[in-house]
């Protein structure tokens, strides 16, 4: 993402009455742009929370403009290839402007800003667009597939992110997810076969030529519209494969996704399913018109689907985030915000911040916190989130089913450690220990991670992150997002929150040690005059402050080499439930448990205490 396009944006809740009304207006054509060129992905799009809707419309009418600027017959390549490149430049001021005079920029550079999608994604599918121009074909399925997923993988991952905003944990990064390459081939060929008289009448041929090639037909053959027994075996192979694909996603995919999400993908299957079916009742006329589902089909197929959808998203959004869009900041009603600051390391991805932070978000049922008073409270609570893989074991799901669920738990502790004022937060999240699972499961808890910290609601609120633990051996891309993260929040004076990954207690004591030998060495350090407070200087995480409450849940009652110096004393707590049913009323249990306690260490008692 480049910095160039991160200034002086304004927040959508801070425009005037004319430039609401102009904004409106904008998402208006864009909306009637995409139900009018594409009816089958707007009616998939009335199924997402309608909160969320307007920025699809923007989304998919940015992709169209750009496809219609290459695809268009009037002009030389050259000159179309320039007018792609001019709008995208264009694109890219009105970002860094926060507003344009082109209606489908205007709505994208709002959505891009109000829900904090991923602008390096965008403006990547865009180029993947321009591209094309200068392709001639594809050779097989390798080069077809590639140019299917530059194009078309960022347009669902940038609607995960939206439901990530409005509140429901859904796996962002859909490309890591198994299935989910199938579903973007499967809708890919099935709109190339819908819309094959437009590349037709453009003079191309998309499908792989080895392909082809086994059903002996030629893209001449193709452009002049010749409807052989050869081009019909060709387009039912095809129409067959795009089924598959879908089918095959589905069923690798139904498990993975929270019941919102699951209720598009099924519907979105449905609906492909029954373009192909009209592919293959159509004949000859695919290769001269545009295929479309009969009216009645679509209703049958979407009618339950939008009264699912709707009793869904009332039922597991949060209050106020089903809602129709006040082109507000997300979570936020003030008309005051500012403009969100973008802040970046050296070498680090850009990272979103919401100015000023949110207040915490309520808790589903209203449960509200119990009153403690400040001299009272933990300064520094400590967790070990225990237990997720035995949860969704239990449940017949996949273990990582397990640790999605633990991310969703701790985000709501965190929200319950803003509420009732604590200091310091920290959580075990990955341990030196834990590469000792399978390489799956540790592959899928990283891509959990990063995009939780990318896409979560920690950016929302007065959450300062830190690392804990070591880089050696993690994936590149996650210690990149932490240490992002880190740089972004580093100003936050609220929740400090201490996430260890590849942490390991006695590893940290171990290089205490090494640091203390090497500075004895260089005569920096006196052997005999090593003290405590001189050891916990020697600390990689020397900042870290004494630990007053560790909680650990799922039944196990030991601390597993977590914080051994920082937790010298701590009052422990064990909890039965696995990490995935707590929420944040277990954290303030646990703290009203730590007020009852005695905190002595090691003094004798004084009389009141016997």
């Amino acid at each position: 993402m480049r910095r160039s396009t991160t200034r002086s944006v304004t927040r959508p809740g801070s425009r005037s009455g004319r430039e609401r009304s102009a904004l409106d207006a904008a998402y208006d054509e864009c909306r009637r742009l995409v139900r009018t060129t594409r009816p089958t992905e707007h009616a998939l799009m009335q199924l997402m929370p309608p909160v969320a809707r307007p920025a699809c419309w923007a989304l998919y009418a940015a992709f169209s403009r750009a496809d219609d600027l290459i695809d268009s017959t009037e002009g030389t390549p050259e000159e179309r290839g320039r007018r792609l490149t001019e709008w995208r430049a264009a694109l890219e001021a009105d970002l860094a402007s926060g507003t344009s005079e082109d209606p489908i920029r205007l709505a994208l550079t709002d959505s891009v800003w109000h829900w904090g999608l991923d602008l390096g994604d965008l403006l990547g599918a865009l180029d993947a667009v321009q591209r094309d121009e200068r392709r001639e074909g594809v050779a097989n399925w390798r080069e077809w597939r590639e140019r299917a997923h530059s194009q078309n993988i960022s347009w669902p991952e940038q609607l995960m992110r939206m439901l990530v905003r409005v509140g429901l944990p859904v796996p962002v990064r859909l490309r890591d997810l198994p299935g989910f390459t199938r579903f973007v081939d499967g809708l890919f060929l099935t709109d190339m076969l819908r819309d094959l008289r437009e590349d037709l009448d453009a003079g191309q041929v998309w499908f792989p030529a080895d392909v082809m090639d086994r059903f002996q037909v030629t893209p001449a053959e193709l452009i002049s519209r010749e409807w052989t027994p050869a081009v019909r075996e060709l387009i039912a192979h095809l129409t067959g494969q795009a089924r598959e694909w879908l089918e095959g996603s589905r069923r690798a995919l139904r498990n993975t996704l929270p019941l919102g999400p699951a209720i598009v993908l099924d519907s979105a299957v449905e609906l492909f399913g029954a373009e192909l079916d009209a592919i293959v009742r159509t004949g000859s006329a695919v290769l001269h018109r545009p295929v479309r589902v009969p009216r009645h089909t679509e209703w049958r197929i979407l009618g339950p689907a939008r009264a699912r959808a709707a009793v869904v998203w009332r039922l597991t959004l949060p209050p106020g985030r089903n809602d129709t869009p006040a082109r507000t900041a997300p979570g936020g009603d003030s008309a005051d915000a500012t403009a969100p600051d973008l802040l970046t390391g050296p070498g680090l991805p850009t990272t979103r911040i919401a100015e000023p932070p949110l207040p915490p978000r309520p808790h589903r049922d209203g449960a509200r916190p119990p009153a403690i008073a400040e001299a009272h409270l933990p300064q520094h609570v400590a967790i070990v989130m225990d237990g997720n893989g035995r949860w969704a074991t239990g449940l017949g799901l996949p273990r990582d089913e397990g640790h999605r669920a633990g991310a969703v738990a701790l985000r709501d502790v965190v929200q319950g450690a803003l509420e009732i004022g604590l200091a310091h937060l920290t959580v075990y999240a990955f341990s030196t220990e834990n590469w000792k699972r399978s390489p799956d499961e540790v592959s899928k808890l990283f891509a959990i991670m990063r995009s939780e910290l990318l896409d979560g609601e920690l950016l929302d609120h007065d959450v300062r992150l830190r690392w804990v633990g070591s880089p050696d051996g993690l994936p590149d891309d996650v210690v990149e997002v932490l240490r992002a993260q880190e740089h972004a929040t580093r100003h936050r004076t609220g929740l400090t929150l201490n996430v260890c990954v590849n942490y390991g207690g006695r590893a940290e004591l171990a290089q205490a040690g090494a640091a203390l030998a090497r500075a004895a060495l260089a005569g920096e350090v006196d052997p005999a005059r090593v003290s405590e407070q001189l050891f916990a200087a020697h600390l990689p995480h020397h900042a870290l402050p004494d630990v007053d409450l560790l909680w650990r849940t799922s039944g196990e009652i030991r601390t597993s080499n977590f914080l051994p110096w920082h937790a010298h004393y701590a009052e422990l707590h064990f909890t039965d439930q696995p990490w995935p049913d707590v929420d944040r009323r277990d954290l303030w249990d646990a703290v009203v448990a730590y007020t009852h306690r005695k905190r002595r260490k090691g003094a004798a008692s004084a009389p009141a205490d016997k």
